[in-house]
């Protein structure tokens, strides 16, 4: 039975609902949407005894806060954005137990932009081809396919499912990395032949700051111009990852809500197990590319998903 576990006092900058998004439709335009960092999603929710793909809170930057409805167990991962109940600090990557009455509060980003929240039982959101997240350009998905807004109650479907006491806390081998600058590694594009060696030494040997237009579709990298040789392409699929080169010769490294086709030519992609990290962004945060091998690209993910599975950190 669903039941509200969570009032919306202040929505934040940002607050939506996201699991791990809308797959399997890219190809009739539909974008996957879902988590930024899946990463994190996935172990917050693992902190609660939730299936991982379980729809939770992803929280943006900071000015988040809820008034708990009833006692639940809840897990923060990703960002640290100085999270308190009460006053009192709640820690990322661990588990806790909120008590109806009680505030939770997001105030000072402390690091990395993205907070995941996870409540036992998997919150509820509005499901449409198979996934609950919001898609904030087509208005479907999550709570009403908008971001939270002041008054809104969020439900759990079953949020009295929980272990009574039993703390739980990730590995720190398997915690988040957020370094400023940020290290993504990359593998060519599949137009990466339409660019100079001197335009791919620029990308992999230069440092790009993130601009202030950057969201969910698409982050906006400032740094070196980025020649390409003027060659008409026809549009092609973009995954999550792929640096596209504009005519103005400005890069854009596209994010969980791009577009699923496009006909500008893609240097370079950012490896699977990378991006989580390039989630946790903020404009101004400096980045630099290196090139890697597809076999190291296989290696990092494979580790990834090591960490995952790793069994969490018990304590009474």
């Amino acid at each position: 039975m669903n039941s509200p576990v969570f009032q919306v006092l202040k929505p934040g900058l940002l607050s939506t609902l996201q699991d791990l998004g809308r797959t399997g439709y890219q190809r009739l335009g539909v974008a996957p949407c879902g988590a930024m960092d899946a990463y994190a999603l996935r172990l917050a929710n693992r902190l609660v005894g939730n299936f991982e793909g379980s729809a939770g809170l992803e929280i943006t930057l900071a000015g988040a806060e809820f008034e708990v409805l009833q006692d639940c167990e809840i897990a923060l991962a990703g960002a640290d954005l100085s999270a308190q109940l009460d006053a009192k600090p709640v820690l990322c990557w661990e588990n806790c137990f909120p008590k109806a009455g009680q505030r939770l509060v997001f105030s000072d980003r402390k690091r990395g932009a993205r907070a995941y929240l996870s409540v036992s039982g998997g919150l509820v959101a509005d499901r449409v081809l198979g996934s609950g997240s919001t898609d904030l350009r087509n208005g479907w998905g999550g709570v009403r396919g908008r971001s939270l807004r002041r008054g809104d109650r969020l439900c759990s479907q079953n949020a009295s499912r929980q272990e009574k006491g039993l703390r739980r806390v990730v590995r720190p081998e398997a915690l988040g990395e957020y370094q400023n600058p940020f290290l993504l590694r990359v593998l060519p594009g599949p137009q990466s032949d339409f660019f100079s060696s001197e335009s791919m030494r620029q990308l992999l040997t230069g440092e790009f700051r993130l601009g202030a237009n950057s969201n969910r579709m698409g982050y906006q990298l400032e740094g070196s111009h980025l020649g390409v040789a003027a060659r008409e392409m026809i549009s092609d699929a973009v995954p999550m990852g792929a640096i596209q080169i504009l005519p103005d010769r400005q890069a854009l490294l596209l994010m969980a809500d791009r577009q699923t086709v496009g006909g500008y030519p893609k240097i370079a992609i950012v490896i699977s197990a990378d991006l989580p990290k390039a989630a946790q962004l903020c404009p101004g945060h400096r980045i630099q590319f290196q090139a890697v091998s597809l076999e190291e690209a296989h290696q990092a993910l494979a580790l990834q998903e090591r960490r995952v599975a790793l069994e969490l950190l018990k304590r009474s």
